[in-house]
């Protein structure tokens, strides 16, 4: 036996010491106890005021105690699982997994090449298209329904996700009526809310409104799924130098503390509700005053906001797969790849964003089968290997000998097939075949054309049909 010995190590990128995410901590910490935030939501400015907050209002300072608790009795860690109730993957400390971005209002038409609304149609196939990468861990509503009556579009959604991935997935609610027709699709499908609770398989997008502004709408979502069990992503955001102060460890507390109220009322409401943190950090190019969502900074931030709240305890998500280009190209790629690579560094337990360009205004589905791949090599790169006595094959060298061969040994086939390959990332020369983005929208195709691959069964089908038909008669009304 020896002691203090790793077998396999990974790579990691640490930023912040110990010290220092206790002592931004500190500050989200105080910022809320010292400033306080804004709820817009009578039934958590109850709870709030019985826990012990000063509330005056709708503006609120909650005790530093309270906070702490809070965070303290929010899991550590959540289980997703698919559809069907199997096992999907677990957000714990230093795990990390990739999503889909969500609501791009423009698409590249894989068909055609052409820039156009997205549709339906269109969620229907990067639902497919999605479903059968295995290095992309859910699914989403990557993108706007413009062909739908918006009053329900988002029922829509989940209606089409339900029915064409066995993945987790994501969702958002325009209203708490369409939350309630979500939730009855939900249950459905899982079979009882029972069943839904113990084995999730969705997770609600919250956003709240300003910065240490949490809009009843956002805040009555949160209270809906936090008394069902049901987790939660809430998504504040932070811009350096607009909403928050310029410095990187000014805007990280800021933005911790942005999030906490959220993680305080759940816990409220339903203690070991599960909450998902994110607090997504933008550069602002003060030129043109637009979002720049691949900056160095951007990274740097992102990666040591999910430090803090590993530290903290709390499982992590944020927005670290875009870019400012609308093209497929060399910087787009470096771009990406330095994002998926930064996530993977520094165990961001959910990174969404795959397939998006331009800020989030236009997905290229193409991007997907993209980011599978390259996710696929950077996973190589960061996880070690073992070192042991098999690996070490001391006993094969001697046999072999000097001079000698491996290509024929038994040992060299058992361990050949770990080795990663490339599919559409694999060499070619100047002029060969065709580019590599049209590779990928053929490669895509491939996978859309051959339908879903885990229909529902035909009874789970009729009931969510007979929901989504309560939806659109009650939009006529």
């Amino acid at each position: 036996m020896k002691v203090n010995y790793t077998l396999q190590q990974s790579v990691k990128y640490q930023i912040l010491t110990e010290a220092q995410c206790a002592e931004i901590a500190g500050a989200a910490y105080r910022i809320l106890a010292r400033t306080g935030c804004i709820v817009q939501n009578q039934k958590a400015l109850t709870l709030l005021k019985e826990a012990g907050c000063v509330v005056d209002g709708e503006h609120v300072w909650i005790p530093e105690t309270l906070t702490r608790w809070a965070v303290e009795t929010a899991p550590k860690s959540i289980t997703l699982y698919d559809r069907e109730g199997n096992f999907a993957f677990r957000l714990d400390p230093n795990s990390f997994h990739f999503g889909p971005v969500t609501s791009t209002c423009d698409i590249l038409d894989l068909r055609t090449g052409e820039r156009r609304s997205s549709t339906k149609k269109d969620l229907e196939e990067c639902a497919i298209l999605l479903d059968a990468l295995d290095n992309i861990s859910w699914n989403s509503d990557i993108c706007t329904l413009n062909d739908v009556d918006q009053t329900y579009a988002d029922v829509e959604e989940v209606c089409t996700l339900l029915q064409n991935t066995r993945k987790p997935f994501w969702y958002f609610a325009s209203s708490m009526e369409n939350l309630e027709a979500q939730y009855e699709m939900f249950k459905a499908v899982a079979g009882g809310a029972e069943t839904l609770r113990i084995r999730p398989f969705t997770i609600n997008l919250v956003c709240p409104l300003d910065a240490l502004r949490h809009s009843d709408h956002g805040v009555s979502q949160l209270i809906y799924c936090a008394e069902r069990g049901l987790p939660v992503v809430y998504i504040p955001g932070t811009e350096f130098g607009l909403t928050s102060p310029a410095t990187m460890a000014g805007t990280l507390a800021a933005g911790i503390a942005d999030l906490l109220p959220a993680v305080v009322i759940s816990q409220l409401v339903n203690k070991g509700a599960p909450i998902i943190a994110a607090c997504f950090r933008n550069n602002v190019d003060f030129r043109t005053m637009k979002l720049n969502h691949s900056r160095p900074e951007m990274i740097t931030a992102n990666c040591a906001t999910a430090e803090v709240w590993r530290y903290m305890g709390l499982p992590f998500c944020c927005n670290m797969a875009n870019t400012g280009n609308g093209d497929f190209g060399p910087l787009s790629a470096f771009e990406k790849a330095i994002q998926y690579y930064s996530v993977m560094l520094s165990g961001i337990n959910m990174c969404y964003g795959l397939g998006c360009y331009e800020e989030g205004m236009l997905l290229r589905p193409s991007d997907l089968i993209f980011a599978n791949e390259v996710i696929g090599y950077l996973e190589t790169l960061v996880k070690g290997f073992p070192v042991d006595q098999d690996t070490l094959a001391e006993d094969l060298i001697d046999e072999v000998g000097p001079g000698g061969t491996y290509l024929m040994e038994e040992h060299t086939m058992e361990h050949l097939y770990s080795f990663w390959t490339p599919d559409k990332l694999a060499p070619r020369k100047l002029g060969e075949g065709v580019s590599l983005e049209q590779d990928l929208a053929e490669a895509a195709l491939a996978i859309i054309e051959k339908g879903p691959r885990h229909p529902l069964s035909p009874g789970k089908q009729q009931a969510i049909d007979a929901l989504m038909e309560k939806v659109r008669a009650r939009s006529k009304k």
